[in-house]
């Protein structure tokens, strides 16, 4: 599957937004500074997600179209799936955004990453796709929910 560069470029800077880093707060002077405690590091989600398919030739293309938008390259894994409806379908998982990109019928859907006892989930309300390893679970709507296996 090929990315179109514009498309890359709009993903990129749109992932760069979502890790945009806060501002620090600032005490006057003489005042004790009252601060949150930091969150705790989130586990590696990359743990339970499925082997990366990226090729070298996609990588390239996202680090080139990354480099001419002047942003850092986005990590991710890409996984194509064989269901047992016959379907084929890509996920692209973005786990530093919490998000992945289902790729159905040539149409990308994102969804958000949800809590999960074991393994991922993500959805959008209407889609939802959930899993551990090669194995992935694919709801849509009012559809008889799909198996699916890494390709």
């Amino acid at each position: 599957m090929k990315i179109l560069p514009f498309a890359a470029l709009g993903l990129a800077a749109v992932l760069a937004a979502c890790g945009k880093p806060a501002e620090t707060p600032v005490a006057p002077e003489g005042t004790p500074m009252v601060t949150e405690a930091a969150p705790a590091p989130a586990a590696d989600v990359t743990a339970d997600l499925p082997a990366d398919q990226t090729t070298p030739a996609q990588t390239a293309e996202l680090e080139k179209a990354a480099a001419a938008a002047g942003l850092p390259v986005t990590r991710q894994t890409r996984t194509s799936f064989k269901c047992d409806n016959d379907e084929t379908i890509e996920v692209r998982f973005f786990p530093d955004q919490g998000i992945a990109v289902l790729v159905r019928g040539g149409q990308n859907e994102e969804l958000q990453q949800e809590a999960a006892a074991s393994g991922f989930k993500y959805s959008n309300g209407q889609t939802t796709i959930q899993g551990k390893g090669a194995e992935l679970l694919l709801n849509v709507g009012m559809m008889a929910t799909a198996k699916c296996v890494a390709a």
